[in-house]
């Protein structure tokens, strides 16, 4: 009985030893595709006094500072040659690129300029009190210039240019109520304007506009989707559109799904339990293979930002990487891939 006992024990740890080390390889050959990707980059504030912009190096997990200048709701261009943010620091406040081979900042347009541009276009101006949160969100490259949510109430989307070195500025798309995120996506010739806000109580949607070229005004809106409402999502929104325009990935506890826009079906990719956590940061990877995403644990009582966990996972064999898990009191400004 002793005997059969060991043995059943020892095939049982043989049994648990293959399962890791085929998870272990799993991983590294997983690892070993992603990092042909560009890199995942974000802005933070550490602990520790450091802050600036970095970018995440998924094989070692550990983050290189290429910036001094935390970009806050920073985004890649569609080359993935530099990254455009938002800039709120006592020597900087504004919009401002990061050219990402040889780590240069470029301020585009200042508080001044931007405020003198929504003056022109009856828009209130933006205050500047101390480094912090900006009212500017989510900046996106787009045509010859950026869009962006002017002010904190995500309700008014700007484009802004230069011409001739004089700021520009245009109101894309204006709504009754705030929005979480947006993106604009290019197909046949057409821009389209895929916008997440709230509807209903417990809810929020995903519309879909088209953009007209010429006078950069909105039409055709579309409810594309609804999904349950998430608290942080007035920070990151739930969603990211594929370079396709086809697909969307998005989280509705507790899994992670693709959502087909030609067959309207929604397909599962992995499962997230959370325990008084929210997933924020949804992002396909440049090649769409992967989907990132950070898990962050609630504050209590709010007294600090969200402590983040970091996420991979493969949208055709659904295997899952946990990254790494950041400190209490690491502060996020922003993440993309």
């Amino acid at each position: 009985m002793k005997k059969r006992t060991i043995k059943l024990f020892l095939f049982i740890m043989f049994i648990i030893c293959v399962v890791c080390l085929y998870k272990v390889y799993i991983n590294y050959k997983m690892i070993k595709e992603i990092i042909k990707q560009p890199p995942i980059v974000f802005s933070a504030r550490f602990k520790d006094g450091d802050k600036g912009t970095f970018k995440y190096d998924i094989q070692t997990g550990k983050a290189e500072k290429i910036s001094d200048y935390a970009f806050q709701e920073l985004s890649y261009s569609n080359d993935y040659e530099k990254i455009v943010g938002v800039v709120w620091e006592d020597r900087f406040q504004g919009l401002a690129e990061l050219d990402m081979k040889h780590y240069t900042f470029k301020p585009i347009m200042d508080l001044e300029e931007l405020n003198k541009c929504a003056k022109e276009i009856g828009l209130d101006e933006i205050k500047y009190n101390m480094p912090g949160i900006s009212n500017i969100h989510m900046p996106q490259f787009y045509k010859d210039g950026y869009t962006f949510f002017w002010k904190n109430t995500n309700d008014i989307i700007c484009y802004a240019n230069k011409q001739n070195d004089i700021c520009k500025m245009n109101v894309l798309y204006k709504s009754e109520h705030g929005n979480y995120s947006y993106h604009i996506k290019e197909k046949d010739d057409k821009d389209i304007l895929f916008l997440e806000s709230r509807y209903e109580v417990y809810s929020q949607k995903i519309d879909r506009l088209y953009i007209n070229k010429n006078n950069l005004e909105t039409f055709g809106k579309e409810e594309l989707l609804i999904t349950p409402r998430k608290s942080f999502s007035s920070s990151t929104g739930n969603m990211d559109i594929s370079n396709d325009i086809n697909r969307i990935s998005y989280y509705e506890e507790p899994n992670i799904y693709i959502y087909d826009f030609d067959t309207k079906n929604r397909n599962y990719v992995n499962s997230q339990h959370l325990l008084w956590q929210d997933v924020v940061y949804i992002k396909f990877s440049p090649n769409e293979r992967y989907i990132f995403y950070a898990v962050g644990d609630i504050p209590f009582f709010w007294t600090d930002g969200y402590r983040l966990i970091f996420y991979i996972v493969d949208i055709k064999t659904g295997n899952k990487i946990r990254l790494d898990k950041w400190k209490k009191g690491d502060m996020f400004y922003g993440i993309d891939w």
